[in-house]
């Protein structure tokens, strides 16, 4: 339980909130890089209760700016994209990828345009998105994920938003104990190549073991088969809104980022890659079904659906546990169910105890942020290596050395 100021601390990403703050001090992955043409129309972009704009010049480069034009407000997404520079299409005036003004038809004194300084934001590009940072001063060393560094054939970025705020989208992927119960549907059902994944159906009261990392938090939770295997789930969170989803050797790697877009929406990043074959031939089930072709946003055809189409009779019938097709949008129905949740309210049992370190392990980072300490510990991160575990172990294995060993292993295949 937490209090109502505790709350407002972990929820509100408005202008001025250290929430705010500190999610400015990240790279934040905005768009998708395919999203941008060269010399193609503008997007809009919204993120932590602002709004930008970015576009691709023609000579490829990318600009993030402010989406109103600093001269009379008009949005910079009507404008023209055209010669390496964005024209507000009301008076004329132009700006380049780094935000610089460049001409102002309607000032005779040219120098004027020296003036108009803090329109654009550094970005850079990797695995298929344009990330930004949005803070003041030089950004961190950047979150070089593993996918950063392949191209889209083997990396495959996909967007969508959510309709709640982005705390409850991040603590259900540290939450392993609702993996049997919401998505049981597809857990219990054997006819799906989900490795161990059977093994968490039946057993909803995993052993978490919890550990603080540099980028954030390492959870490992431990399910009991009974004989002489055990089921281990490791999920890697970097700080703030990141959780590398446990998968097999054999599968594709995953990871998912949300993003505030503002307190009642999030931006969800759904993120595989595999360096070995075609990221498309090694989905896993799940990714696809029942989403929207549109990697930009693939859950626009459900927005706005009434408890994103349950089905009662299905449920009545027991054909299905939750009535929502779909792991993804089960997530996305439970989130949305309560756009801002009062946890004032709760009661948390032994089942939460991954929630209770995630957010005071959020706490904490926003306390160093508003004190100018270091709450990235960026340099002290090895982003490349992070990739989590799904694993059938022999039982009484020792867990934090089998993942460690993991680790290892994928630091020496990047040598």
């Amino acid at each position: 339980m937490l209090t109502a100021e505790q709350n407002r601390l972990l929820t509100d990403v408005a202008p001025g909130t250290p929430l705010h703050n500190y999610w400015k001090k990240q790279w934040i992955p905005a768009l998708r890089s395919e999203a941008l043409k060269p010399g193609g129309a503008p997007q809009k972009v919204e993120l932590l209760c602002e709004k930008y704009v970015a576009f691709r010049g023609d000579d490829g480069k990318v600009g993030f700016l402010y989406e109103t034009c600093p001269h009379r407000g008009i949005s910079l997404a009507l404008g023209r994209n055209e010669g390496n520079r964005l024209t507000c299409i009301f008076h004329g005036w132009s700006f380049d990828a780094d935000g610089n003004c460049t001409r102002m038809p309607t000032e005779k004194d040219q120098s004027f345009c020296q003036k108009v300084k803090g329109q654009g934001f550094k970005v850079r590009e990797g695995g298929g998105i344009v990330w930004a940072y949005l803070g003041e001063g030089q950004p961190p060393k950047f979150c070089d994920y593993a996918f950063t560094y392949l191209t889209r054939e083997h990396a495959r970025p996909r967007a969508s938003y959510n309709e709640a705020n982005w705390l409850q989208n991040v603590e259900t992927l540290l939450d392993s104990a609702h993996i049997g119960l919401l998505h049981h549907d597809t857990t219990a059902d054997a006819s799906l190549p989900q490795a161990g994944l059977q093994l968490v159906t039946g057993n909803d009261t995993p052993k978490y073991t919890l550990e603080q990392r540099s980028y954030g938090m390492r959870s490992y939770s431990l399910r009991s088969s009974g004989s002489e295997n055990d089921y281990l789930r490791v999920t890697e969170f970097v700080a703030p809104g990141t959780a590398f989803i446990g998968t097999t050797d054999a599968e594709a790697g995953f990871l998912i980022i949300v993003v505030p877009v503002n307190n009642t929406r999030s931006l969800q990043w759904y993120i595989y890659w595999d360096t070995r074959q075609p990221i498309d031939n090694n989905l896993p089930d799940f990714a696809l079904l029942g989403t929207d072709d549109s990697d930009d946003n693939f859950a626009a055809s459900r927005q706005g659906t009434p408890n994103y189409g349950q089905d009662r009779e299905a449920m009545r019938a027991s054909k299905s546990w939750s009535g929502v097709p779909g792991v993804i949008f089960e997530d996305y129905a439970v989130a949305e169910s309560i756009p801002i949740v009062d946890r004032t309210r709760e009661f948390l049992g032994s089942g939460d105890l991954a929630i209770v370190r995630l957010r005071r392990e959020l706490m904490e980072r926003i306390r160093q942020s508003e004190a100018g300490e270091d709450c990235l510990q960026a340099e002290a991160s090895d982003y490349r290596a992070l990739r989590a575990l799904a694993e059938i172990i022999p039982t009484n294995t020792n867990i934090q050395e089998f993942t460690e060993q993991k680790l290892q292993d994928r630091k020496a295949s990047f040598a």
